[in-house]
């Protein structure tokens, strides 16, 4: 079912979205995931998508009203079967189905192919989504950095984790950034997402490396967050402590990105 080697999709509708493979090692084995980012800049990008919708994402669809939400809805569910494809080698995205479960997590339904999870962000053109088996937890999210959501931001601080700023070597709006994504990407593990303080999530360890930011949290040790820079943006990834990311191909499929959103200036 899972994908072995590294290769990138040949995505031809959509040049603009970027498909690789995560390995991800453990202490005896090693995991695949799929992932996937698209810029979606104009509305003839994310309605190409509306093909590809499963029957019952399109009775959810039809129910849509606002464009921002239309958009958010078909882009972040594109990237999701993208993502679940290139995991499960299902090729016809229409029979990937991805559903919202009691908690508004996402749910992936595909006949015969079981024990298949996503995680799924969206932030202004961006739209993001990791599948993986329920074996390796893993959750994504983008943010942009704004001075505009400084005064928010500083609400979900704790004092240890404003002791940590001078560890990282960025302005202080993309700190502050950095700290939101690290806590809702470790947020969609847990499936809690908004519901709950984000104090819970306390982040007790930050480190760069190689231009990559690892942390850790205070109540939560199993997990680790890789966070990097894509121009105005954070990305930021959680996964298992015990196990090693392939950050390399996630700044890969950042960089491709980077340049798609470069080109559409």
């Amino acid at each position: 079912m899972i994908l072995r080697g590294e290769r990138k999709s040949d995505n031809k509708l959509f040049p603009q979205v970027s498909t690789k493979e995560l390995v991800i090692k453990g202490t005896d084995r090693e995991f695949r995931a799929g992932l996937c980012i698209g810029y979606f800049s104009i509305p003839a990008d994310f309605l190409k998508a509306v093909k590809f919708l499963h029957a019952k994402e399109f009775e959810y669809y039809f129910t849509l009203e606002f464009e921002r939400r239309v958009k958010s809805y078909l882009t972040g569910r594109y990237v999701a079967k993208e993502a679940v494809s290139f995991l499960s080698g299902e090729k016809s995205l229409e029979r990937i189905c991805i559903e919202q479960g009691i908690l508004h997590h996402p749910v992936v339904t595909l006949p015969n192919t079981p024990n298949i999870q996503v995680s799924i962000t969206h932030c202004d053109d961006l739209a993001a989504a990791i599948a993986f088996s329920e074996e390796l937890p893993m959750g994504i999210d983008i943010e942009r950095i704004s001075v505009d959501q400084n005064k928010v931001l500083e609400t979900q601080m704790t004092a240890k984790e404003s002791s940590l700023f001078s560890c990282l070597p960025y302005s202080y709006e993309t700190t502050l950034t950095l700290f939101w994504t690290v806590k809702e990407a470790l947020s969609k593990i847990l499936k809690t997402g908004l519901t709950t303080s984000f104090h819970i999530y306390e982040i007790s360890q930050m480190e760069v490396r190689d231009g990559v930011v690892y942390s850790l949290f205070e109540n939560f040790p199993q997990y680790r967050t890789a966070s990097s820079i894509l121009g105005s943006y954070v990305c930021s990834i959680t996964y298992p402590k015990k196990t090693e990311l392939s950050v390399a191909v996630v700044k890969d499929v950042l960089q491709e990105i980077e340049q798609s959103m470069t080109n559409r200036l």
